[in-house]
């Protein structure tokens, strides 16, 4: 059997923006993949397995430079030698931070970008497009520009071009985050197809991913590891911090106040504006509550408003009916924006400055009663609390270290209550337990919105689900 992927004594630094020098993230890595394997890669964040498959799908060093020296071949050939539009066929990439792939103005064009680039016909375009919109679901949303999606559609999206091209190789990084159970299944049934080779990158072992891979790796200490299946996997945990006691188990919260935060009979309307045939949804929702000190947990299918409803407890959008409330007092945009703390999926639309430092201490420079001195010693706290180094520049940092950061922010913002949309993406089951802990230790209460069941039981808090429109306890 021929190698899909071979890697040799791979090493690579990337080039420092800061003042401290960046360590090399693999030192002498070897690796490969035969032909029709499909291969998943554990590893907890910050071990470099974006970077890798950056690496292999060529944009790494050429877009995020760095010095990179070993041997890369894809299918006998060597990758320095391939040009841009031949690894289109080689090899697909579907990044954990889906907004970052996005360059069309709609859907349909997204898909039919790289078509036009293979140089197909009309007729051909307009059968692969169709037919990998109909498989996503996503024949409604054509005309949708990628604003107005969900967090899961991005990924469908991203997943229907990569079908809509049909490289030999798939190098797929958290790709099952952000789908709702039913495309889980639908990726799970896409994966296992005839003739494909698959890499997936991965920072938890999911429940999907069972009898779906024919080998289960280890990146760590700079180097992939292989060995026993099952004793992979108690490494990983350990890794990780997955086989450490829940944090939230034996949290005592400080309450100084109890607070509870209520939506009653509010009517959720969002419209997507570019979409042809797509009608805009309604989401009802009779009474939701959250108390302080507690963690509630959100689950429903992609697009199905969880986001829209988190937006609107936090006082980024309008209800088109009802009212939420506070101490049972009814709320305006302004004063929920002051109280409740959103953090976005995606943590780069809350992230502008070119440091964690001044990331930190830029919402508290802006509140005169606190001195200079006491802003220095809370944002010091806060990056020791989230593992941050303050000289850091965000926008080189990894992804859930970006997620880590906008987590402080917050942290030091001391908000009542806490929408946490999607925060298990990309993050070990411990990391993102750690996270929640920190922001509830004074008591905040907290929505949880996640795809991920098995994580929504660490929580062991109530619970929502939206189903055919209506918000729901269950």
């Amino acid at each position: 059997m021929s190698a899909s992927l071979s890697i040799s004594r791979l090493s690579f630094t990337y080039q420092s923006w800061g003042i401290r020098p960046n360590d090399p993230l693999f030192a002498n890595l070897d690796l490969r993949v035969e032909e029709g394997e499909r291969v998943l890669i554990l590893a907890p964040f910050d071990k470099g397995k974006t970077t890798l498959a950056k690496i292999i799908c060529g944009v790494c060093p050429k877009y995020f430079p760095g010095t990179l020296e070993g041997k890369i071949a894809l299918f006998g050939k060597d990758l320095s030698e391939l040009q841009s539009w031949q690894l289109l066929t080689e090899c697909g990439y579907v990044s954990q931070n889906p907004a970052e792939q996005f360059i069309a103005t709609t859907v349909e064009g997204e898909i039919a970008f790289p078509l036009e680039s293979l140089g197909l016909s009309r007729e051909e375009m307009k059968t692969r497009i169709d037919r990998c919109l109909a498989r996503w679901g996503l024949t409604e949303l054509r005309g949708a520009n990628e604003e107005e999606l969900s967090g899961g559609e991005r990924k469908r999206v991203l997943l229907a071009i990569q079908e809509a091209i049909g490289p030999k190789l798939w190098l797929l990084d958290e790709p099952f985050d952000d789908l709702d159970p039913r495309w889980r299944t639908q990726l799970r049934q896409t994966l296992i197809e005839k003739g494909k080779t698959v890499v997936v990158f991965a920072s938890r072992y999911l429940a999907e991913f069972a009898d779906l891979f024919d080998r289960t790796l280890l990146l760590d200490e700079r180097r992939i590891i292989e060995m026993e299946r099952e004793a992979l996997l108690a490494r990983f945990a350990h890794v990780g911090g997955d086989d450490l006691p829940n944090p939230m188990k034996t949290q005592q919260l400080s309450l100084a106040s109890s607070h509870q935060l209520q939506a009653r009979n509010v009517v959720v309307e969002r419209q997507r504006h570019r979409g042809t045939a797509h009608q805009p949804f309604v989401l009802d929702v009779e009474n939701f509550t959250l108390n302080s000190g507690e963690v509630v947990t959100l689950t429903g299918p992609n697009g199905s408003g969880k986001s829209s409803f988190s937006r609107l407890l936090c006082g980024l959008d309008e209800a088109k009916g009802g009212a939420v409330f506070l101490d049972d007092k009814e709320m305006s945009e302004r004063q929920l924006n002051r109280n409740i703390g959103y953090l976005f999926q995606n943590p780069d639309f809350q992230i502008f400055l070119p440091t964690v430092e001044e990331e930190l201490s830029w919402s508290l420079r802006r509140r005169r009663e606190i001195k200079s001195s006491e802003v220095t010693r809370r944002v010091k706290e806060a990056a020791e609390l989230f593992d941050l180094v303050l000289e850091d520049t965000p926008s080189t940092m990894s992804y859930p270290k970006r997620k880590a950061l906008q987590a402080a922010v917050y942290y030091l913002l001391d908000r009542p209550f806490y929408i946490l949309d999607e925060l298990d993406s990309a993050l070990t089951y411990h990391a993102a337990l750690t996270i929640i802990a920190r922001l509830r230790e004074r008591g905040a209460g907290i929505l949880l919105i996640t795809h991920d069941h098995v994580f929504a039981k660490h929580v062991e808090g109530r619970a929502y689900t939206i189903e055919a429109g209506r918000l729901v306890q269950r």
